[in-house]
C-alpha cells in the first residue's frame, strides 16, 4: 500500500518573476521519481512571488492558507508522513510549524533545511534559535544537505546522528552535454545566480580586473539588487568588453549557457548547496567557488576544483589563472568534477535514501 506523504515545498517552474531556484527543482524532481510508485504525495506549494524582501503582512495571508490546507490534510488524508523543504527566517518558522502540528498528531515528520542563511539567523537572534531548536526537537528526521550541515546542526543544537541523514543535492545529470570536444578561444567563464553582494559578485570584478588582458570572457547570467550598480561598475572601469551581462536565463538557454562554458565560479559567502554548481559540474566544465556551506562535499580542492575563502579577491584571481595557464588541467579538473556528479549527485542515487526514510 503507498504511503501518503504530505510534501510542503515548491512545485511550480518558475515564480512570478521568472526566478527559478535550486528547491523547485529538487522537490519538483522527487514527485516526478520513481518515488512515486510507493507514495501518493499531497502537495502544498510554498513558491514565493519573489525572492525580494517582502513585509510580514505580505506574507502572513499566504502562510495562513498553506497551514490551514496543511492541517485539514493531517487530519482527513490519512497523511503518514509531513516533509517538507524551507528556506530561513519567516518560511522556516512557518514549516516549522507544520512540522510540529504533525508531531503532536504523531505523524512521522521530515524538514529539509536548504538556505545558507539560516546560519546567520541562528547566530544573530536567540529568540529564533531557540524556536529552530523546538522545531528540529520534533522532527523525526532533519536532511542535511552534506557534512557541514549535519555537523552544525549537531553541535549547535546537540542532536543525535540518528536525527541527522545527508542526503547530497542532485540532479538530471542526462539533461546536460558533458562531452566538450575544444576550450573555448577566448575562454569563457560563467557566473550564473543572483547579482548581490553575497554572491561574490564584485570580488569576482576586481580579480578580473587584475588578469584583464588574459584571453577569457566572463559571462554573468542572472539579476538582482546591484544589477544596475554592477552594470555602471563595468562601464566606469571599462570592461564591457570583457564581461558581459545576461540578466536571467531559463529551461535549454540556460543549459546551453552552462554547456558551453569553460570555467564556471560561484564566489558566495554563504550558500546551503548549491544547485548551479552542479549543473556546471554535471556539464563537464571546470569550477571554482568558496569554501562555504555544503560546497566543500562537493569540491575536493586541488583534485576536482578550486575553493576559495569568501572575499579573497587575490586567491580568486590566482584560481582563475590556475586554469587559464594550462588547458589540460581545466579539462582533467572538469572531468573529475563530472565523474564526482555522478557518483553522489544523481536522482537515482538519492532516491533509494528518501524511500528509507519515509518507508
Amino acid at each position: 500500500m503507498k504511503k501518503n506523504i504530505l510534501f510542503v515545498g515548491s512545485f511550480k517552474n518558475h515564480g512570478k518573476d521568472g526566478t527559478v531556484g535550486g528547491q523547485m527543482f529538487a522537490c519538483n524532481s522527487l514527485v516526478s521519481s520513481d518515488l512515486s510508485e510507493y507514495v501518493n504525495w499531497i502537495l502544498i506549494d510554498t513558491t514565493a512571488e519573489t525572492n525580494q524582501k517582502r513585509s510580514f503582512l505580505n506574507r502572513l495571508l499566504p502562510a495562513i492558507i498553506r497551514i490551514t490546507k496543511s492541517i485539514y490534510h493531517l487530519l482527513f488524508s490519512n497523511v503518514d508522513t509531513v516533509m517538507v523543504f524551507t528556506s530561513r527566517g519567516y518560511s522556516f518558522l512557518e514549516k516549522g510549524l507544520i512540522i510540529k502540528i504533525g508531531w503532536l498528531l504523531n505523524k512521522k515528520t521530515i524538514i529539509a533545511p536548504r538556505s545558507g542563511f539560516l546560519i546567520q539567523d541562528i547566530h544573530s537572534n536567540n529568540k529564533f534559535k531557540n524556536k529552530v531548536k523546538n522545531i528540529l526537537n520534533k522532527s523525526t528526521y532533519i536532511i542535511c544537505q552534506g557534512t557541514f550541515w549535519k555537523d552544525f546542526f549537531k553541535n549547535e543544537f546537540s542532536l543525535s546522528d540518528d536525527k541527522l541523514k545527508i542526503i547530497n543535492n542532485w540532479i538530471s545529470v542526462d539533461e546536460y552535454d558533458p562531452i566538450k570536444k575544444r576550450i573555448n578561444s577566448p575562454v569563457k567563464i560563467l557566473f550564473l545566480g543572483w547579482v548581490t553582494k553575497n554572491k561574490g559578485i564584485y570580488d569576482l570584478i576586481n580579480a578580473i580586473k587584475k588578469i584583464r588582458n588574459k584571453d577569457f570572457i566572463l559571462e554573468i547570467a542572472g539579476n538582482g539588487d546591484e544589477f544596475n550598480n554592477l552594470k555602471n561598475l563595468l562601464q566606469k572601469e571599462g570592461l564591457n568588453k570583457k564581461v558581459q551581462l545576461l540578466d536571467w536565463v531559463y529551461g535549454e538557454e540556460k543549459k546551453q549557457l552552462i554547456n558551453r562554458a569553460d570555467i564556471f565560479i560561484l564566489p558566495s559567502y554563504r550558500e546551503g548547496m548549491p544547485n548551479s554548481l552542479i549543473e556546471a559540474m554535471s556539464s563537464n566544465t571546470a569550477v571554482i567557488s568558496t569554501s562555504v556551506g555544503g560546497i566543500p562535499d562537493l569540491i575536493k580542492s586541488g583534485i576536482n576544483g578550486i575553493l576559495v575563502k569568501p572575499g579573497d579577491i587575490e586567491a580568486l584571481k590566482n584560481a582563475i589563472l590556475f586554469y587559464l595557464d594550462d588547458e589540460e588541467r581545466m579539462i582533467d579538473f572538469a572531468q573529475k568534477a563530472l565523474d564526482h556528479v555522478k557518483n553522489n549527485n544523481t536522482i537515482d542515487a538519492v532516491i533509494d535514501k528518501f524511500n528509507k526514510l519515509i518507508s
